[in-house]
């Protein structure tokens, strides 16, 4: 064999090598960052600081309790280690694995716990819960440490399957008498007593009064009682795309882009909350001052802002929902006021979502985040931004206004928005893309995109 034949083959196989390790490595971190897992593994939950998992709304009434002086650090202990007994119970009820469980409840409350949910288990149905508000009111503390009695009023949220099949869900509010003792350094349930009388209603956590200036009137918005048309875009700086955008905020970049957009007539943008980048349950303080500055900008620009909520988000299952609703709470606590606002989207093109998530976990989840904007931010405008018009009315019974995503044929459009409407329809997104590449060479040009939008419109 010729010396030009060895190298090249030699040159043959090591490009195949590097080829196939570079596809290896994309194809498993691709796979790594798609995969999330139904719920916590419990050993990490153990390991670290449930907090950073289960984190449901808690309130302690004032302690005007009998016997001991309760201590701060006390406190603090009993009410994660409580909390922690319902986490767990819950993985209980689902997996049927006791790791965890042991520790959150006393030899006879676990033996109670357990019987309940193999009664569950006999009739083939299996039970998913989380709670989502507690209202505390201690009410013994004794003399030597080392029990303790509380009542709890909470909100709870049920999912009920059958054969693995999901069958039902529903919320209730409930009021616990319940025992503690403190063994091994936990405090641990010993029994707990349901009142079912108790006051099917929680005090509201109402975060702002403040209504923005939009409202809706018929089938169309309003703002400051005069008619409002939303014209806009969805907006990010051109050099700073998606996270990069809060990464490399510029007030002189926004400036200028936002003079450019109220140059062509248009009166709204959109912007996108990514979810971990801002911290995920304990969002990060310097974001949500970032996001201030946005809409100070764009209220100086004569701007109206829809905030999209939940960007990159995947996490549905019911373990996630309490991190959701402490990322939801901080940021409307933060900007919900903000006259700049005109609504939230609570996540972009959840649709893309149900074949790797399951539709009515995803569902489920939209309805949740829905009702607790509409919790904190009474009066505030909620919609969905489906991908697909064909779920324009999807959750028709919580949002105010229809908005969906279009990207083909314009001669197609028109059947979508013939509907007998009763709110305004948004148009959210829409356009032709200009992308191209040396394996999709399929770019359209400036002409071929002002003619995509003229026809739409």
């Amino acid at each position: 064999m010729s010396s030009r034949r060895i190298l090249y083959l030699t040159y043959t196989l090591v490009s195949f090598a590097l080829i196939s390790i570079v596809l290896f490595v994309v194809t498993s971190r691709l796979i790594a960052y798609f995969q999330i897992p139904d719920v916590v593994p419990i050993e990490l939950a153990i390991d670290n600081s449930l907090s950073k998992f289960y984190t449901p709304r808690y309130q302690w009434k004032e302690l005007n309790n009998n016997g001991r002086k309760m201590e701060e650090f006390t406190l603090k202990k009993i009410t994660a280690d409580y909390l922690a007994s319902y986490y767990y119970m819950d993985l209980y009820y689902f997996s049927q694995k006791e790791l965890g469980l042991n520790d959150y409840h006393t030899k006879k409350a676990r033996v109670k716990a357990m019987s309940f949910a193999s009664a569950h288990e006999n009739n083939q149905t299996k039970e998913r819960f989380t709670t989502l508000d507690h209202q505390f009111e201690l009410k013994l503390y004794a003399e030597d440490g080392t029990a303790a009695a509380l009542t709890d009023q909470q909100v709870i949220y049920h999912q009920i399957y059958d054969n693995d099949q999901f069958v039902t869900s529903f919320y209730d509010t409930v009021r616990y008498d319940v025992m503690l003792l403190l063994e091994d350094n936990f405090w641990r349930v010993r029994h707990k007593i349901r009142h079912i009388d108790a006051e099917k209603k929680m005090p509201p956590y109402q975060l702002t009064d403040s209504i923005p200036s939009v409202r809706i009137v018929g089938k169309d918005f309003q703002v400051n009682q005069e008619k409002f048309i939303s014209k806009g875009m969805n907006y990010y700086p051109a050099e700073h795309p998606w996270n990069d955008f809060w990464e490399n905020l510029d007030t002189t970049v926004l400036a200028k882009d936002f003079k450019i957009i109220k140059d062509l007539n248009l009166n709204t943008i959109r912007i996108f909350i990514p979810y971990e980048k801002f911290g995920g349950g304990e969002v990060d303080a310097k974001y949500l001052k970032k996001l201030t500055t946005v809409l100070d900008q764009a209220e100086q620009s004569d701007l109206k802002v829809i905030i999209t909520l939940f960007d990159f988000f995947l996490n549905y299952d019911v373990t996630y929902w309490t991190k959701a609703d402490r990322h939801l709470e901080t940021i409307i606590n933060a900007v919900g006021d903000h006259p700049a606002l005109f609504s939230w989207d609570i996540k972009n093109e959840p649709d893309l979502d149900y074949d790797s998530q399951g539709k009515t976990t995803v569902n489920e989840w939209l309805s949740f985040v829905i009702k607790r904007i509409k919790s904190y931010a009474p009066g505030h405008l909620v919609t969905i931004g489906w991908s697909n018009p064909q779920y324009l009315t999807s959750h028709a019974d919580l949002v105010d206004y229809f908005s969906f995503h279009y990207y083909e044929s314009p001669e197609e459009l028109a059947p979508y928005l013939e509907g007998n409407f009763d709110r305004p329809i948004l148009l959210e997104e829409t356009g032709a893309h200009s992308f191209n590449s040396w394996w999709y060479p399929f770019r359209q040009s400036k002409e071929d995109q002002a003619k995509y939008v003229e026809e739409i419109l």
